[in-house]
């Protein structure tokens, strides 16, 4: 399959990852900052963006293998949402090739259950199965909308998102339904207790889909693991709060690099 890389500047590697639905553009308002400092790469996950689909069922260990092959060694990984989740399972299953791991908006778990009440109802994300089937452009709209729910800069962080979405073409349905699925049935809870290198949460306080207050409980239960909480953001910190998400990044980045 054909993976869309676009890689920038010089430093240390830096490699961002983006969510559901998404494409790389969506890191576009940090990259060229970025850029100056670290070897910046972009990705377009598979089926998404300029990238083709996937030639598997979009199983997270099969998407890791894929992706690891653009991805340099000693790579300082970004994941957003969905990316995140990636990014930890690569992280995971490539422990020699990532020197730090950054999930922003992100969880090990996205959906709640008894033991696990920091997620989503998983009748949320049943419901955008059933709708993506019906009107796929719909649906994402209507996730976008989520996504910028509660934030301090909502109307202005729709506008930017539902600019980048289709971009480049629909993204394939196949790609969107399996993204979907990883978003319903991952739980990396356990990959995340078997991490070694450093690993930072970046998070909006406003957050509904990866609400904040997985810091807390992350972070008791993992010494590896750092957190930084961008008052007012929501789902996208990096669109609404840019120069606080960099001076987070930037932060954890000079520490452990």
């Amino acid at each position: 399959m054909s993976l869309y890389v676009q890689r920038e500047g010089s430093g240390p590697p830096l490699v961002f990852l983006h969510g559901w639905g998404m494409n790389s553009d969506v890191w576009e308002d940090i990259s060229p900052q970025l850029s100056h400092h670290y070897s910046v790469t972009l990705i377009d996950l598979p089926g998404h963006g300029r990238s083709a689909t996937a030639s598997h069922d979009f199983q997270l260990e099969q998407v890791a293998e894929e992706l690891i092959e653009v991805i340099p060694q000693a790579a300082i990984l970004v994941g957003w949402s969905l990316g995140g989740l990636i990014a930890l399972q690569i992280a995971h299953q490539y422990p020699e090739q990532i020197q730090a791991l950054v999930m922003v908006a992100s969880s090990p778990r996205f959906v709640k259950n008894s033991e696990w009440p920091y997620g989503v109802d998983a009748a949320i994300f049943d419901k955008f199965a059933r709708e993506l089937k019906e009107d796929y452009q719909a649906t994402l709209k209507r996730f976008i909308a989520v996504q910028a729910m509660g934030s301090a800069h909502a109307k202005s962080e729709m506008r930017t998102l539902r600019g980048r979405i289709l971009r480049h073409g629909n993204p394939h349905q196949e790609a969107l339904q399996g993204g979907l699925r990883l978003l319903q049935q991952s739980d990396l809870r356990q990959s995340l207790a078997e991490l070694h290198c450093p690993t930072q949460l970046i998070l909006g306080s406003r957050d509904t889909l990866a609400p904040a207050r997985i810091a807390k409980v992350l972070n008791q239960q993992h010494s590896h693991l750092e957190s930084s909480i961008i008052q007012g953001a929501a789902h996208a910190p990096f669109i609404s709060h840019p120069d606080e998400f960099l001076s987070a990044l930037k932060e954890f980045i000079n520490h452990h690099v």
